[in-house]
């Protein structure tokens, strides 16, 4: 017998004449074979199902229309219909049940009682091999009691005794030898019982779970009651729901052309990849993708009021006070207590690792990216490219053809757009870390599309470069793209020169000057533009004073290829414009002071 839980939604309707009280009429419908779905919303977390029911009715009357076979993770409460306003068709009621069905039990119960009865007589044997065990110790343990006691007899020895010692040295060794024996073969047979115990136990564990959901069949039905005022008409109903275990993440495909440098051409290709574990399947469905966020909810979060308060100390025992309010150590907490503010630092979020990247073959000609002119275009492979539809808060994009989403859990890619930049190609070398000058393209999002967070393929002229992930990018933003390193720019970093003496007659004070260099060689037939950073320490203390020499900042440099700042991590950034063919050096000096009686070391943070 079934067992039913039943919610009712009211729709508004307009006016609608008075329906005389009859009988109703109930026609069954299962949606996946006769409500086509129409289009599909995809979220980040969820996506909305529009299906549409066409319908005959040959006369006028009140029906209740079941829609069977909804997915278990439909959002009932998100239903939705529409399309049946009017004299014609006027929708009274929309509800929706969840049955259950019991199936099978007598097959189910007979087999769970069959693996109940081999579990318990397998316990059994098992406890008939841990008694022989028992027993097997015991009398080793006699034995040996035997042997021990007669070793330990005092005492002069005569013939007999030691002829009794032999039999009993031989007694000892068989009856030992065929203890161990026994107890091996009793172990062994307990490991296998165990075992097989074991395995009883997890069938009987998994028949219980499964064999619930087996026996105890969720049905899921949408109940919509309608009016119909004429005969002989076609009814068109649409029904929209929320459904979750399905998401879209993005995915790209970034080919940089660096060939022709007056162009500087970035091709994004942009993929979104569809993931649907609903247990409904989109055959032929109309997609779009939903850059929205409903999990974030739609409300901000509330902010608590910030009070600042004198410390007071916490003693995890009375004893850890008494141990402080002795002394000048309770003073000196005391007096931190009242003197001191306390400062909440907040914890630093660890950076989140990349997402594995995931590419697929693109659909686009390799040769036809570095090629822009109009009479070439002919040749060029056509993308269907996505329109995007912008709302206050998010955007949207209607993919142009119809596509088949199976909910088999697999990735399933669209293209959503191929996006043309603008890309600024510069250098970034670190000396002090890498020898090498790395390339990034600085490109900025003037497309129609706001770019969500995911992998990067990068491709540099057609040749694989690395794998990266992005942040989101709004319309107008930019953002970088590694592009690996470039053995045509030659990094030489010279040791540090340091010059090391003590100052002052009554206050000593150590000196020491430290000198290094960076040298660029430029090996290309172009100008580049180089940013190099290295590093000057800072004093934590007034007494250790460290004063940057060259370069000095106050200036601007003269008649130089490049120019120079320090940065928020107190590091200096140049700026180096490296002509082709030419080589660029960047002299470092600076100078540390501090007491002649101190030591002091370098830290990173």
């Amino acid at each position: 017998m079934a067992e039913a839980t039943t919610t009712t939604n009211v729709a508004p309707t307009i006016a609608a004449p008075a329906i005389p009280n009859t009988k109703l009429s109930t026609h069954r419908f299962n949606i996946d074979q006769q409500c086509a779905i129409q289009a599909v919303t995809v979220y980040n977390d969820r996506a909305e199902v529009t299906r549409l029911l066409r319908h005959h009715f040959d006369v006028e009357g009140t029906y209740d229309l079941i829609f069977e076979g909804f997915s278990p993770f439909v959002d009932q409460t998100s239903l939705h219909v529409s399309g049946g306003t009017g004299k014609a068709c006027t929708i009274l009621e929309v509800s929706y049940q969840t049955c259950y069905e019991n199936t099978k039990p007598e097959t189910d119960l007979s087999s769970l009682e069959k693996l109940q009865s081999e579990f318990n007589q397998i316990e059994g044997s098992i406890g008939v091999h841990q008694r022989e065990v028992a027993r097997l110790t015991k009398q080793r343990a006699w034995i040996e009691g035997r042997a021990s006691k007669l070793m330990n007899q005092d005492g002069q020895i005569n013939v007999n005794d030691l002829d009794a010692m032999q039999q009993f040295m031989d007694f000892y060794r068989k009856n030992l030898s065929n203890l161990d024996d026994e107890t091996t073969k009793e172990e062994i047979e307990m490991k296998r019982l165990t075992q097989e115990r074991d395995g009883l136990q997890t069938k009987i564990n998994e028949y219980g779970a499964q064999g619930q959901l087996n026996r105890r069949k969720e049905r899921r039905e949408v109940t919509i009651t309608v009016h119909i005022g004429a005969q002989n008409i076609d009814v068109n109903l649409e029904i929209s729901y929320l459904i979750s275990n399905c998401s879209w993440s993005a995915s790209y495909d970034v080919r940089v052309s660096s060939i022709d440098v007056s162009k500087q051409r970035t091709q994004l290709t942009y993929y979104g990849i569809i993931v649907n574990k609903s247990q409904e399947n989109w055959p032929d469905t109309q997609l779009s993708l939903s850059t929205a966020t409903p999990s974030l909810g739609g409300a901000p979060p509330k902010l608590n009021t910030l009070k600042v308060t004198y410390y007071q100390p916490r003693y995890n025992n009375y004893q850890d006070y008494d141990s402080l309010k002795d002394g000048a150590q309770y003073l000196t907490a005391a007096g931190l207590s009242e003197c001191g503010l306390v400062e909440s630092s907040a914890r630093k979020s660890r950076k989140s690792k990349p997402f594995a990247s995931f590419r697929g073959r693109s659909s686009l000609n390799p040769k036809n990216i570095l090629e822009e002119d109009e009479d070439e275009t002919s040749n060029a492979v056509n993308v269907l490219s996505t329109t995007t539809e912008a709302s206050m808060s998010s955007s949207s994009f209607a993919i142009p053809r119809r596509s088949t989403i199976d909910a088999d859990g697999k990735p399933h890619k669209v293209t959503i757009g191929v996006l043309d930049l603008t890309s600024t190609f510069m250098y970034t070398v670190i000396p002090k870390l890498s020898l090498h000058a790395y390339l990034k393209a600085t490109t900025t999002n003037t497309s129609d599309k706001q770019l969500l967070a995911g992998p990067i393929s990068v491709f540099m002229d057609n040749n694989f470069v690395t794998h990266s992930t992005i942040n989101n990018v709004c319309l107008g933003d930019t953002f970088d793209l590694p592009l690996g390193t470039d053995a045509s720019i030659k990094v030489e970093y010279k040791p540090a020169k340091t010059i090391a003496e003590t100052q002052g007659v009554i206050t000593k004070t150590h000196y020491e000057n430290i000198r290094r260099e960076t040298r660029l060689s430029n090996t290309k037939l172009t100008d580049v533009t180089v940013y190099v950073y290295d590093q000057v320490p800072i004093s934590s203390y007034e007494k250790i004073k460290v004063k940057l020499v060259v370069p000095d900042l106050r200036t601007k440099q003269v008649n130089s290829s490049y120019s120079v700042m320090m940065n928020d991590e107190n590091n200096l950034e140049w700026k180096c414009l490296v002509k082709a063919k030419s080589e660029c050096r960047l002299p470092l000096e600076y100078t540390l002071e501090w007491p002649k009686d101190k030591r002091i070391e370098f830290t990173e943070e």
